[in-house]
């Protein structure tokens, strides 16, 4: 996992990057700050952490805009109480976006 501060909707916003995560999420209390538009999914996602919890949810921020180095990419962001970062992307969005990592 890689964590740091990025821009998300024009505010600043604790990022993780986590490859063991299939989703895009986002916490209640980042989406309320960054105004966020929610919708309603088809289906309701239930979700385990890594901690053994569940949650249950149906509802999605649709194209958060994220500005990473300068460049924007979008996201569709699942609403989760989760804790500790505003924003968790997984390992879809990383492939999607071509995205290398360097650990040095």
């Amino acid at each position: 996992m890689v964590s740091g501060t990025f821009l998300v909707n024009g505010l600043f916003t604790r990022v993780l990057f986590d490859v063991g995560a299939t989703y895009f999420f986002i916490n209640l209390a980042a989406a309320k700050r960054h105004a966020c538009k929610l919708d309603e999914m088809d289906v309701q996602l239930c979700v385990a952490t890594i901690v053994g919890s569940i949650y249950q949810t149906e509802v999605v921020v649709i194209n958060c805009l994220m500005t990473i180095h300068d460049r924007v990419f979008h996201a569709d962001l699942v609403l989760l109480e989760i804790q500790g970062c505003d924003v968790i992307l997984g390992m879809d969005w990383l492939a999607k976006h071509k995205t290398t990592t360097d650990w040095e």
